[in-house]
């Protein structure tokens, strides 16, 4: 072999000795120099790779190759790297974990092993790597190929979510509320201490080994399975929620609230369980207090109404002993008011609300009351209605329901005489909360003048109680335009009720 081939294989052996090789015959120079081809085009691509690879000798540590990864991400140069070994780049902590490795080189059912460690750059600071090692044998020496890959945002990530978790597990952990997590199959795969107390089974006794179907009342079950399947297959559904009971160790019934939500991306649930127990023994309790309440209100309101007809009926057998037609006037106005009256605590004990009234059923009584009392054996007088559908509390609906006894008994009184005929017409409404009750008649109508000069009982009255409801009342009539009547238009707003000393 010529001189020049001589200085070239000395050139490539030393290139390959890296590699572990100590004797080769020069017979082999084509077929080594065609691998070293090889190696030099496989070691382009390494030096391509963003993973740092480390060719390592085993006995010493030494490091007989890196590639460009190595250099960049560590901070070295060749220079540095041939120096040193692969116990100045790790750790010393973790020196013994690789050695132990390093030692099972000669395991044939295994070869291949992964662990994460710490390099050390140049300048001190530290790099978190996740590392592969691959043992070989060659030429009786034993060698490691190290991939070393930089997981510093991974192990970010991984902070950031255990932080996550940790702040939802405390929450889930220390909730007021039992919290499990359902399987799909209804299985409790975990359960906060809130359910301990709750059901008085420990947590080994229920996760895994527990469905929500056995805590659940036996008339609840079916129920519960269906909402829980329908909230399943509703992956975009909030929340389902419902009452129900259930039952602890010692079999005690236990009402309780339940959320479920579905957990994105699975087929889980969370489920919220509050015990309510107290709570609905609280509301049961009031709702019977109040039902007692309510039938007291209700036999009140018939005592008052019955006591007012007494009266009624009182002064009736006092008026037939009267003679004098005004007297006997004055007490069957009474009696109407009385009546009036009367009425409203009828309606009051039979409605189910026991503060207020429909005042267009209302008025309907009053009318139908006044007609018959008021019989006109040669008169046909019309009533027409037009009556909104509105409630009035009592405290508005008795002077409202007085002032249309005293403004119709008057139109029946005085506004036909001379006629056969005529008609009153009553209108209520309300808008954007102002209510509207117009009383008109097509009677003869009368003198303003002559009415505010009146010392009738009953219009002095109709003032009052206008008044009493804070309200506004107007009064149109001409006596000189024939059929033109009167009108009477109060606008008033309910009553706010005040509280009575």
């Amino acid at each position: 072999m010529p001189s020049d081939d001589y200085q070239e294989w000395d050139t490539l052996r030393e290139k390959i000795i890296g590699l572990g090789e100590r004797s080769i015959q020069k017979s082999y120079y084509p077929k080594l120099q065609e691998q070293l081809k090889e190696l030099e085009r496989f070691k382009t691509l390494l030096d391509h790779s963003n993973d740092a690879i480390f060719l390592i000798e085993v006995s010493s540590g030494k490091l007989m190759d890196v590639n460009q990864s190595a250099f960049k991400q560590l901070g070295y140069n060749y220079s540095d790297i041939i120096e040193i070994n692969i116990w100045d780049l790790i750790i010393d902590q973790d020196h013994k974990k690789l050695k132990k490795i390093f030692a099972l080189s000669d395991n044939k059912k295994k070869s291949r092993w992964t662990l994460e460690t710490e390099f050390i750059k140049k300048n001190g600071s530290i790099i978190p790597m996740e590392v592969s090692l691959n043992l070989v044998l060659f030429s009786g020496e034993k060698y490691s190929v190290m991939v070393a890959r930089d997981i510093t945002e991974r192990l970010i990530a991984e902070k950031a979510l255990k932080k996550s978790e940790d702040y939802y597990r405390t929450i889930f952990e220390n909730s007021s509320a039992g919290m499990i997590i359902l399987e799909k199959d209804t299985t409790i795969s975990l359960a906060n201490s809130k359910i301990e107390s709750l059901t008085h089974y420990s947590r080994k006794e229920i996760e895994g080994k527990k469905t929500i179907k056995d805590f659940i009342s036996p008339e609840d079950k079916e129920k519960i399975i269906k909402i829980h399947q329908k909230t399943c297959q509703d992956s975009f559904k909030v929340s389902e929620e419902y009452e129900t009971d259930i039952m602890d160790r010692e079999g005690n019934n236990k009402h309780v609230f339940i959320t479920l939500a579905s957990i994105p991306d699975t087929s889980k649930l969370l489920v919220s369980i509050l015990d309510i127990t107290d709570r609905k023994k609280a509301e049961e309790k009031i709702k019977s207090s109040l039902k007692e309440k309510e039938v007291l209100l209700q036999e009140i309101h018939h005592r008052v109404k019955n006591n007012l007809q007494i009266i009624s009926s009182l002064l009736n057998l006092q008026s037939s002993n009267i003679r004098d037609p005004v007297d006997l006037e004055i007490f069957q106005e009474s009696q109407y008011r009385i009546k009036s009256m009367a009425l409203i605590h009828e309606q009051l004990y039979r409605s189910r609300d026991l503060a207020s009234i429909n005042f267009a059923t209302y008025i309907k009584q009053i009318m139908s009351h006044l007609f018959h009392s008021y019989s006109f054996d040669n008169k046909n007088i019309k009533l027409n209605l037009e009556l909104e559908d509105i409630n009035l509390e009592i405290d508005t609906a008795i002077p409202c329901g007085l002032i249309v006894n005293e403004i119709v008994s008057n139109c029946l009184k005085h506004a036909f005489k001379g006629r056969d005929s005529g008609e009153i017409k009553i209108v209520f409404k309300e808008k954007k909360g102002l209510y509207h009750l117009t009383i008109s008649d097509n009677g003869i109508g009368f003198l303003l003048k002559k009415m505010e000069n009146s010392s009738s009982l009953g219009l002095k009255l109709v003032q009052m109680l206008v008044d009493q409801i804070e309200g506004e009342l107007e009064i149109d009539s001409k006596m000189e335009v024939a059929d033109s009547g009167t009108s009477f238009h109060i606008n008033f707003q309910q009553v706010q009720y005040k509280k009575r000393i």
